[in-house]
């Protein structure tokens, strides 16, 4: 399954867990560069400390595995993982699980394949995190990248970069707890935040982390409406460049030289049709989730 029409807003978050310990001390000796005037004993001992803070957040790491991809649409709201869980279905999310991350990072590429130049991608701090970590994911296996991960005129908003738009704060991070309070949303972070993901897995707690990622999207597609002042629950559609005058006006004149000699052109009317051949109306399709999704209602939900 792919969307059959391009979203126009696409919401993207991805979970992480712990990658190898030895790769916290390999990323800071490639990366890490000591004062000059530090005297040796200091640098060692900022080596180190350096290491124990990269060992506590391995999940945050290059190399680190992709436990999960969440989608959010106008239409729609999809975790992929390849956890050991089989639930298809977590409240109005639909969920999908992969034999392993190479897998789910094929699933992904595929749905995003289904987007286009004009969908706006959003997250926070994708631009940062989510996005590079599924570019170099999906080059590590040999996954082709779809067109919305290649190319820099992709169209992405990033919620905590735009955040300083908004404040005078001089500080280039801001937390989604801390947007989600300012934006004067519930905020689930209180309950669990990303940096337990990686020992809810050890613990095998997957329903748990399910519902986190389902809860961490939601929240950063509502702090989007807020931002972009869709906060009334309708996701307005883009507005499209106006149409040229001269076009306009070739269009009357070619109207005015086809007319009749009254001075106007006679209106052709449909073909009759018979009532038993006539198609049955279609209704409208409607989003799985009125944008601006009741958080606290989705929370209790999910059982939180």
């Amino acid at each position: 399954m792919t969307w059959l029409v391009p979203p126009q807003y696409l919401c993207l978050d991805i979970e992480t867990i712990s990658g190898d310990p030895c790769e916290a001390e390999e990323w800071v000796r490639r990366c890490w560069t000591p004062a000059k005037n530090w005297r040796p004993a200091t640098i060692g001992a900022r080596y180190l400390e350096m290491v124990a803070k990269k060992e506590e957040r391995l999940a945050l790491l290059d190399t680190c595995p992709i436990l999960s991809v969440q989608l959010r649409t106008e239409v729609d709201i999809r975790v992929v993982h390849w956890m050991p869980i089989d639930e298809t279905q977590l409240s109005v999310a639909a969920v999908e699980r992969c034999a392993d991350e190479h897998a789910m990072l094929a699933r992904v590429a595929e749905l995003l394949s289904g987007t286009d130049c004009d969908t706006l991608i959003i997250g926070h701090n994708v631009k940062r995190f989510d996005l590079p970590k599924l570019r170099r994911a999906m080059l590590k296996y040999g996954i082709r990248l779809p067109a919305c991960l290649v190319y820099r005129d992709q169209q992405v908003y990033d919620t905590m970069r735009e955040w300083s738009r908004f404040t005078l704060d001089e500080r280039l991070f801001i937390g989604l707890s801390e947007l989600l309070e300012a934006c004067g949303i519930p905020s689930h972070k209180e309950l669990l935040d990303g940096a337990h993901v990686p020992q809810l897995y050890e613990e095998g707690r997957y329903k748990e982390i399910l519902v986190y990622a389902i809860a961490d999207v939601v929240a950063e597609w509502n702090v989007f409406l807020r931002m972009t002042g869709q906060a009334n629950g309708v996701v307005r559609p883009r507005e499209t460049p106006p149409v040229d005058e001269s076009e306009r006006i070739a269009e009357a004149a070619s109207s005015e030289l086809s007319a009749g000699p009254s001075g106007t052109t006679p209106e052709v009317g449909p073909e009759p049709v018979h009532p038993d051949n006539a198609p049955e109306p279609q209704p409208e399709p409607k989003p799985v989730v009125e944008a601006g999704d009741d958080l606290d209602a989705l929370l209790a939900e999910l059982g939180v």
